[in-house]
């Protein structure tokens, strides 16, 4: 007993070294866990549309593919060797777009769409939903669209 009451002090400054240990190597684990993590989410491209309903707006977003986790090397593979004929598919259906899929806030109709011109590319179901981001409406005058430097020169 007189050991104790001799060496509390230390015995306690010990106790919260071990346990301060122990919380940083559970939380470096954890980190260390998730940086490895690769993400399900690939970017199949930007779109730039006008709808030919109304050729006063431009409608700008970028596309992006939420793989299955379980086959997400063979998804991310199809998606990059399939990305052109996709991006073809989906540009002819958003030049034919109805008004009402562009006014909707959610765009529920064109992702709905979108997914089913993926998964039509695919031939097999390794898209588990497509997402939209970076929606932009922009009125026709505001865009710059120079023409091609190639065609350009071909015209002098």
């Amino acid at each position: 007993m007189k050991l104790l009451r001799r060496y509390w002090g230390a015995c306690l400054i010990l106790m919260m070294v071990a346990i301060h240990a122990a919380v940083i190597g559970y939380v470096r684990s954890r980190v260390a866990r998730l940086s490895g993590m690769e993400s399900t989410a690939i970017e199949i491209g930007n779109f730039r549309f006008q709808s030919v309903e109304d050729l006063s707006t431009v409608y700008h977003f970028r596309l992006h593919a939420v793989l299955d986790p379980s086959k997400l090397h063979r998804g991310k593979e199809r998606v990059t060797q399939m990305q052109m004929e996709i991006r073809e598919a989906s540009e002819q259906l958003l030049r034919q777009a109805d008004a009402q899929w562009l006014d909707d806030p959610a765009q529920a109709q064109i992702r709905e769409r979108l997914m089913e011109i993926v998964l039509k590319h695919l031939d097999e179901p390794l898209v588990q939903r497509v997402l939209i981001t970076d929606w932009l409406e922009l009125p026709v005058q505001t865009i710059d669209v120079a023409p091609d430097q190639s065609t350009a020169l071909a015209k002098q």
